[in-house]
């Protein structure tokens, strides 16, 4: 393949003439009867007669550009038959039908192509993806590699073959480039290269819309011809192959010419041919009659039509009922499920049109494409309907008996009318009330179009007696007078003694009672007075009026509002007997449910929540108490190993103990410090004071003392005679309760080692638990006057380390 541009330089691209020349042999006589269509049906090929081949109008630009020519499975099903009997030879490439790749993806270039995804790909994923990703026929990808190498139709496929498969990047009078080398490289790379010819057609030496002189031959001295390159996809192709067949070429159109003949274009338009008919031709319209739907005097028809020969252009649709052509339309609505079948930029092939004036009966409606270009018009499908004419139709939605109201609803059409018609109630035969059905119904609109909405109906009537009754509803046809039934149902009225129901009576906390039911009378649809009795003695009474969602589904006709809700605060502490009585409306007696509860008791209820020892010596609890029998904070006492340390009231603000116990408010929460407690680990409890029923309760929890280095206090540092040092103080490590060592250094140097095991009354005070036996004080002599640093050490015991602590002072 060779491109030239305006300026006369050759790219390197190739046409090998004498290949070009051997496969012209290689395919002679070949002919495909059918080859598969996008579609999944046949398109008919003839083999090439010289006669037909135009120089300057090689091939359509519809034909050419369009990408969505064939699907993957298409090319898959034309390689199989074009090569039945190709077989893999020994040590050889895969035949082309067989023959699979793995890509890098391949990123958009604007305006020329768009992205592919990498991957293990097949021959024919390949090409209709190359195809449908720059806009180039899948069948132009076929031709090419087909008078390119051979390579479709071979049964001995060769690595050549696949190395140069489009001939890209080959010049006449240089190697190949071994950057295009492989299938895929190559066919991507030609599709490419074509849409950089149509995006810049004047940047090349053939023009479409003018004469070009285009030689014979590479050699010179064979001669050019002038061509009017009559579109762009054949200016493309005589850039990418820049010679035009001679007279002896194509005097033998399946053989070779003379020594002047070269044979590039009339292969490629001779080779479509034979696999996919006229080039320059066109192909008929195709498309789907989605739905067809009757309505008044008229039938929707839905679907879709395209014409390949006009590309993304919508083509006009002939609809014909019975045989008669009733309306034309363009078929220009957007139809995005059609990306799949067209490309994603074709979709705009829809059609929906309401054929109007259709007389009431059966009918068949045919649906034409009309053709553009080569071709015939399509018939795209044919849908038998019927026009309703006749009586009435329509439906009894609904009827309720609620004490003696009667309520009806449902929906009524005369085929023969747009109009809203009578309609008729009856009970038990007779009739009792007589309107228009002109609500407005939507949803019965929406199923049948062209009669409107305004054909629903309902009433309501009173004075029906007890039992069951028949209801019917009756619609009076407009052209007889006639009255048409629409449907019937059988109600019974209730009556007798009120319905109650008590879905809740309980006590959430102290003193707190709440009622939550329902309750209504067969013989009234209004709420009823009911009557609460505590324990045998009269609470209060209330209207049953507050809405119970729901409920009107359960009891159709008597509402929602028939609801039970009732709250009290001040209900003893203890168990209860509740009693509901409905007083009765008309036949019947009053109705009365009972039921028991009781207010909460039993023992508090006390949870730790945390505990920890802050300092020496002391030990932090919280959590809560609760006491069910009362809303009221009540008194904790907190113990350690079983002793009775202090006492207090869990009155503090306590999140969780308000969400655990609603109803009781949140101040029930405790927290102490206690104090005193020596090393270890310990058992802390809260015991709860008990209210009420049950007994006093407890929660424990192992708290292990602060550990670490000693505390060290120096009351004093002085010099009390000449040469002396005194070091007076006290230390205690939190993880014993023993006196520990103490080390005295002067002047970086041992001066004494003592135990801390004076007694010191205070200690005792605020570390209890340590005992008081924990002060030092020692003199040591020798030293010279003047400054001297004196430091003392708390030797450690258990976890932690030393603690020490210097003084400067001044010997005398």
């Amino acid at each position: 393949m060779r491109s030239i541009r305006t300026d006369g330089r050759r790219r390197p691209l190739r046409s090998s003439l004498a290949l070009v020349a051997a496969l012209a042999v290689a395919v002679s006589g070949l002919t495909f009867g059918t080859v598969l269509s996008e579609q999944t049906t046949t398109e008919s090929a003839s083999a090439a007669t010289a006669a037909s081949f135009d120089p300057g109008n090689i091939i359509s630009d519809v034909n050419f550009y369009n990408g969505s020519a064939m699907s993957a499975s298409s090319v898959q099903s034309f390689l199989n038959s074009v090569a039945p009997n190709c077989r893999q030879a020994s040590g050889g490439p895969a035949c082309l039908k067989n023959f699979s790749q793995n890509m890098s993806g391949i990123a958009a270039v604007s305006g020329r192509c768009s992205a592919i995804n990498g991957g293990v790909k097949s021959a024919a994923t390949v090409i209709a993806q190359v195809g449908a990703a720059c806009g180039i026929s899948q069948k132009v990808l076929l031709v090419l590699l087909q008078k390119e190498q051979g390579i479709v139709a071979t049964n001995s496929p060769t690595s050549y073959m696949y190395l140069h498969a489009t001939g890209f990047a080959c010049p006449d009078t240089a190697p190949c480039d071994p950057k295009y080398y492989g299938f895929g490289q190559q066919v991507y790379a030609a599709a490419l290269q074509f849409k950089r010819y149509q995006a810049s057609p004047t940047s090349w030496a053939y023009q479409a819309g003018r004469n070009n002189s285009i030689l014979y031959n590479p050699n010179a001295a064979c001669g050019r011809k002038t061509v009017y390159i009559k579109n762009q996809a054949t200016a493309g192709l005589y850039i990418y192959t820049p010679y035009t067949p001679n007279a002896a070429a194509m005097s033998n159109l399946y053989g070779t010419g003379d020594g002047c003949s070269a044979y590039g274009n009339r292969n490629f338009w001779r080779m479509y041919t034979d696999w996919f008919g006229s080039p320059t031709g066109g192909s008929s319209p195709a498309g789907h009659v989605d739905s067809a739907t009757a309505g008044f005097r008229q039938v929707t028809m839905g679907g879709w039509a395209y014409d390949p020969d006009v590309a993304t252009s919508p083509i006009r649709v002939a609809f014909y009922v019975d045989g008669v052509g009733k309306k034309t339309i363009t078929a220009d609505g957007a139809r995005s499920d059609l990306g799949s079948q067209l490309g994603a930029g074709n979709t705009s092939h829809g059609f929906s049109t309401t054929l109007t004036g259709i007389s009431g009966g059966s009918h068949n409606v045919c649906v034409f494409g009309i053709n553009q270009g080569a071709g015939a018009n399509a018939l795209l499908g044919c849908q038998q309907v019927t026009v309703r004419t006749g009586a009435p139709f329509g439906k009894l939605d609904q009827a309720t008996l609620a004490a003696d109201k009667l309520s009806v609803r449902g929906w009524a059409i005369d085929p023969d009318t747009k109009s809203s018609i009578p309609v008729q109630l009856r009970v038990d035969g007779v009739a009792k009330k007589a309107w228009t059905a002109s609500a407005s119904r939507t949803d019965v609109g929406k199923i049948y179009p062209g009669w409107g909405d305004a054909h629903g109906y309902s009433a309501t009537i009173s004075g029906i007696g007890a039992g069951k009754h028949t209801i019917s509803t009756w619609a009076k046809d407009t052209s007889t007078g006639k009255w048409t039934q629409l449907g019937a149902k059988t109600v019974t009225k209730a009556s007798g003694s009120p319905w109650i129901v008590i879905d809740e009576a309980s006590s959430t906390a102290p003193g707190k009672l709440k009622i939550r039911g329902w309750t209504a009378d067969p013989d009234t649809i209004a709420p009823l007075r009911v009557h609460l009795y505590l324990d045998g003695k009269a609470l209060t009474s209330f209207t049953a009026d507050q809405t119970k969602a729901g409920l009107d589904k359960a009891l159709p006709g008597y509402g929602d509002d028939h609801a039970i809700l009732f709250t009290r605060s001040s209900v003893p502490a203890g168990k209860h007997q509740l009693c509901i009585i409905a007083i009765n409306v008309g036949p019947g007696g009053n109705s009365n449910v009972c039921t028991t509860f009781q207010t909460p008791t039993g023992p508090p209820k006390v949870k730790i929540e945390s505990g920890s020892s802050p300092t020496l010596g002391s030990l932090q609890v919280s959590g809560y108490a609760v006491d069910p029998d009362t809303v009221q904070p009540i008194g904790v006492t907190y113990t350690v190993d079983g002793k009775k340390v202090t006492t207090g009231t869990a009155d503090q603000a306590s999140a969780t103990a308000a969400k655990a116990y609603p109803g009781y408010y949140s101040k029930h929460g405790f927290q102490a410090t206690l104090t005193g407690i020596g090393p270890g680990k310990h058992t802390v409890c809260v015991v709860g004071t008990n209210v009420g029923g049950g007994k006093d309760a407890s929660a424990c929890s192992t708290v292990a003392m602060t550990s670490g280095n000693p505390v060290l206090l120096l009351d004093e540092v002085s010099s009390p005679a000449a040469g002396q040092v005194k070091v007076r103080g006290w230390t205690i490590d939190p993880d014993t309760a023993s006196p520990i060592q103490v080390h005295v250094y002067v002047n970086g140097a041992g001066a004494k080692s003592i135990t801390a095991n004076e007694a010191k009354a205070s200690l005792a005070t605020t570390y209890g638990g340590y005992g008081a036996n924990h002060s030092f004080s020692t003199t040591v002599s020798g030293y010279r006057a003047g400054s001297t640093q004196v430091c003392v050490y708390a030797m450690n015991t258990g976890a932690g380390a030393n603690t020490t602590l210097c003084r400067t002072i001044t010997v005398k």
